[in-house]
């Protein structure tokens, strides 16, 4: 017989339990890390310039994104816009060419090239990883494209060789907005050192966050220079403080968020590998599940971020039941999850006033998967993979208890 749904009544599988909280906190992490560097910062009375504790963290995540450089800054959607401004090497006042990106994103993509004065090309993604395809940005690129923006999103790395070779063939530059995927890798390399320059963001429900923040990474020392130079009102990074050798703006951080980050930054290795743990348990016993195709891992990816862990559903699987009744019902067992983005985002009001009244800057090719994605995405967060077995069992058995219901 089956059980009776807890949105119908039911005993909920689970009830009452609070999941992982994100940031994860606790008072001894604050007394013995925390607040020692936050003292540290506060004594010195250099809460801003000259930037000691953003200097070190720039190096420690250089270090663990394997590259030369990195640079701090306040935002994630800052870290791209300075990530463009490097590797093209924009002033802000020009015209700064087309870039193509993904049509499956957070709109943060799309505004900071927007605000660089570049125009913007959406293209499709891979229906398997939701990532950019890239025999669609080939066919998409003219005259005008001057890079392609690979965002790896969900935590799952874009491909990488593809799109560099693309990039090689057609002397483009590649622009990696990394925001999803700290901790990612393809091909054993971390995300942010792939590409031609790397963008982060340590918004409050990023896997390494401060509430708000970026990075910017690169192997090219001249970008770096030039993610310096809009960072710090045109300063070379070894600069006077009184020359401005380039036009640049004021997105210097916090020094209190980069001695936060310092101290966040050695645990986000062992988050990951969690993460990873779970989401491959959860993903063993959930492709048993007719309806649900678990998120697919392609061959290049050595290890995911999981930002997001992206299902896909099928209503034939579950009786027919759409996919918001699904959602309202997994809710109802305990289980939190998300439909995810709704639309593809040259479809969001914003980037369609762009598109009536700029109609130059937006050009959207045709995006089937990134539709069906769309239609048929289900998410869990980041924070429910850091979880317990026994948790990532309650998933499963929910999903299962409705698929049995319904089907």
């Amino acid at each position: 017989m089956n059980q009776k749904l807890a949105i119908d009544g039911g005993v909920p599988v689970r009830e009452n339990k609070p999941w992982p909280g994100w940031p994860q906190v606790d008072s001894e992490e604050w007394e013995t890390e925390i607040e020692p560097r936050m003292r540290q910062v506060y004594l010195s009375a250099s809460e801003g310039l000259p930037g000691v504790q953003s200097k070190a963290l720039g190096q420690g995540y250089a270090d663990y994104t394997g590259t030369k450089y990195a640079t701090f800054l306040p935002h994630g959607t800052d870290a791209i816009s300075a990530a463009i401004s490097g590797a093209l090497d924009l002033d802000g006042f020009e015209d700064g060419g087309e870039i193509i990106t993904t049509n499956y994103t957070f709109i943060a993509t799309a505004s900071a090239a927007l605000d660089r004065r570049c125009s913007v090309a959406f293209v499709d993604i891979d229906p398997d990883n939701f990532t950019i395809d890239p025999s669609a940005v080939e066919a998409a690129i003219t005259s005008r494209t001057r890079a392609i923006m690979a965002v790896h999103l969900g935590g799952h790395p874009a491909n990488m060789d593809a799109l560099n070779e693309i990039a090689r063939k057609h002397h483009l530059k590649v622009i990696e907005d990394c925001a999803q995927a700290h901790g990612a890798e393809s091909n054993g390399e971390k995300v942010g050192s792939l590409g031609h320059v790397g963008a982060f963001s340590f918004q409050s429900s990023k896997n390494l966050t401060s509430g708000e923040g970026g990075m910017v990474t690169t192997n090219d020392k001249n970008i770096h220079n030039l993610v310096h130079a809009f960072m710090n009102v045109g300063r070379l990074p070894e600069g006077a403080r009184w020359e401005y050798p380039r036009l640049g703006w004021n997105y210097r951080p916090s020094e209190y968020l980069a001695a936060l980050l310092i101290t966040r930054l050695p645990k986000l290795e062992d988050q990951t590998d969690i993460r990873n743990a779970n989401a491959a348990y959860l993903s063993a016993e959930l492709k048993q599940i007719q309806g649900i195709t678990p998120p697919s891992r392609s061959r290049w990816v050595s290890k995911h971020g999981y930002h997001l862990y992206m299902m896909r559903y099928n209503p034939e699987g579950f009786g027919g039941k759409l996919r918001g009744e699904f959602l309202r019902a997994l809710s109802a067992e305990g289980i939190p999850s998300s439909s995810g983005y709704g639309q593809s985002l040259s479809q969001e009001g914003g980037l369609q006033r762009v598109a009536s009244q700029y109609p130059d800057l937006i050009r959207e090719l045709p995006c089937p998967n990134t539709e069906q994605a769309c239609q048929e995405s289900v998410w869990l967060f980041q924070n429910i993979l850091l979880g317990s077995r026994q948790e990532m069992d309650q998933i499963i058995e929910a999903i299962a208890k409705i698929q049995n219901a319904w089907a």
